[in-house]
């Protein structure tokens, strides 16, 4: 009978390449890259001395391997390793109009170290500037990059956890270099942690809610809020009280920020529970504004029960239950049923909408304070399956017999 194979979740199974090899891969790709951004149609050439201390200088990330005394799946580990190396190449950075990846800043920076050590060789210098045209005002440090790293690795598993399924954390480690080969190379570690989720009493009935376990590079964060800050909402001997979110709010995020990949809408929805600086008291409600790309798009409506801090759903910014939404009632009319009617409770029909096209509107909206909605028209994002509005209808509507907001009169 064949012996069963142990696991290799704890070793690094990956060789490194030797310097010689190592060395022509980035010099092939430091070489492309230049040419792509210069428009230059013959690669730049360089010297020996030169090529190693590009091959010493170049961040190398691998992995993840699993914590000790973690099972973590072979399924899982390979996952996560190929999102991390993908995210590695998509844009991170935009300089003078060009979004530049990880990978490209990264040869970028090993190529002006090279250009600045070359100071007692002007000529060489001038030749490594000018071959990089403008490019050679950007200002790179060896500090920006571990920041971009960790950056990298917290991004990726907040957009990889979910508070109904799994949290995920990723810990960097040093790899282990030989000192004939001197490289900045990190290992990845990996953890994984369980939802946790109870039934809470609201309203006479029982409701699901999971526990908010923000993602963190060293180990899971279990949200709490301080009570002080909600002194008025709950009359409660504890300092701190556990946050809980009910399936019913992340069904209604997804809704509502239909444009919204799930990775994208777990990293969001961290964020914002975490960040947030401000609260709003309507009818005993607290709400938490929720925002994407610096643009108030909705908020959770939340509320303390038994001792802990539930949110209860997710409305978009037109709601009529938001403050901004009750603006909106007042100016134009609109009640309880046009808003989702007229498809003006989700993020789609404002990217696909141009405010100077409809002015009246526009300015009706920014009256009541969610005017801001239309500047994510010019945000990158994946529209695929994006829903269509009739604002032209709407238009009409507000006309017939609601009040719109008239376009101001130049003198």
């Amino acid at each position: 009978m064949a012996k069963k194979r142990k696991s290799q979740h704890h070793k690094q199974v990956r060789k490194l390449l030797k310097p010689k090899e190592g060395i022509k891969i980035i010099e092939k790709e430091l070489q492309d890259f230049l040419m792509e951004i210069t428009q230059n149609k013959q690669p730049m050439a360089f010297s020996k001395v030169e090529l190693k201390m590009i091959y010493a200088l170049y961040i190398r990330l691998s992995g993840p391997f699993a914590e000790p005394g973690q099972h973590i799946s072979d399924k899982e580990l390979k996952t996560m390793g190929r999102l991390l190396q993908k995210r590695l190449s998509e844009p991170l950075e935009k300089i003078d109009g060009r979004w530049y990846s990880f990978r490209e800043l990264n040869l970028l920076f090993c190529y002006l170290q090279v250009m600045d050590v070359n100071r007692e060789l002007p000529e060489r210098r001038f030749t490594l500037w000018k071959y990089l045209g403008g490019a050679a005002n950007i200002e790179l440090s060896k500090e920006d990059f571990i920041d971009l790293i960790f950056v990298h690795l917290y991004k990726t598993i907040t957009a990889c956890s979910d508070v109904r399924n799994k949290v995920y954390t990723l810990a960097l480690t040093s790899a282990h270099i030989a000192k004939k080969n001197p490289i900045f190379h990190f290992n990845t570690r990996m953890g994984v942690y369980h939802a946790v989720n109870k039934k809470i009493k609201i309203d006479g009935k029982y409701r699901l809610a999971y526990r908010m376990i923000k993602p963190r590079l060293n180990g899971p964060l279990f949200l709490n809020y301080d009570v002080g800050e909600f002194k008025e909402f709950h009359d409660t001997d504890k300092d701190k009280i556990p946050v809980y979110i009910q399936a019913h709010a992340l069904k209604r995020m997804k809704e509502r920020l239909d444009l919204l990949d799930d990775e994208a809408l777990n990293y969001n929805l961290f964020y914002n529970l975490y960040h947030f600086k401000h609260f709003y008291d309507v009818r005993s409600y607290i709400l938490i504004p929720y925002h994407l790309f610096d643009v108030k798009v909705g908020y959770f409506f939340c509320r303390i029960v038994d001792n802990c801090f539930v949110i209860r759903t997710f409305l978009f910014i037109t709601h009529f239950s938001t403050p901004e939404g009750s603006d909106l009632k007042d100016i134009c009319g609109l009640g309880k049923n046009d808003v989702p009617y007229w498809k003006i409770d989700r993020l789609s029909t404002f990217m696909n909408v141009d405010a100077e096209q409809y002015p009246k509107l526009s300015a009706m909206f920014e009256e009541a304070g969610c005017g801001d909605l239309f500047k994510l028209h010019n945000e990158e994002f994946s529209v695929e399956a994006m829903q269509t509005a009739n604002l032209d209808g709407l238009r009409e509507y507000v006309l017939k017999g609601k009040m719109e907001v008239e376009e101001p009169v130049e003198n």
